[in-house]
């Protein structure tokens, strides 16, 4: 197991066990859509000439939902997620189209706008309960 994978995984841990614990239903949702992307595509077939065509679908359809809670959810943290997930999306396409490319760099810029979402996420989670407390400390 890579570092970058190690490091990727505890943070989709944590964060999938903060927005399960503090977030809202939008929050777990996603959590949830997170966690099986992530299952989907470890199982899926990983080889260094071919594109990774699940992984790619599974991305796809996880940046669709990010982008639906962007334009419905009303809440600023779905914005930057749905964005950081296009910026991933856009490291798939551009290795479908050169893959010569690296795959150092394919691989480490996946990882890296992936955890981008995924910190997305744990601002949403615990922008609320922070604004919650600033809101009642004004009250006293």
């Amino acid at each position: 197991m890579s570092p970058i994978y190690a490091t990727s995984l505890a943070l989709l841990i944590v964060t999938a066990a903060l927005a399960l614990w503090r977030g809202g239903p939008w929050e777990r949702a996603t959590a949830a859509v997170l966690v099986l992307t992530w299952i989907g595509t470890t199982l899926s077939p990983f080889s260094g000439t071919e594109p990774p065509w699940v992984a790619i679908g599974l991305d796809g359809a996880t940046m669709l939902f990010l982008l639906y809670l962007a334009l419905y959810s009303k809440r600023r943290w779905t914005a930057w997620a749905a964005a950081f997930q296009f910026l991933l999306m856009a490291n798939h396409l551009a290795f479908v189209r050169f893959q010569e490319l690296e795959q150092w760099a394919y691989v480490t810029a996946y990882y890296a706008w992936g955890n981008a979402v995924l910190l997305s996420l744990i601002v949403g989670t615990l922008w609320p309960a922070r604004a919650r407390a600033s809101a009642a400390e004004t009250l006293d």
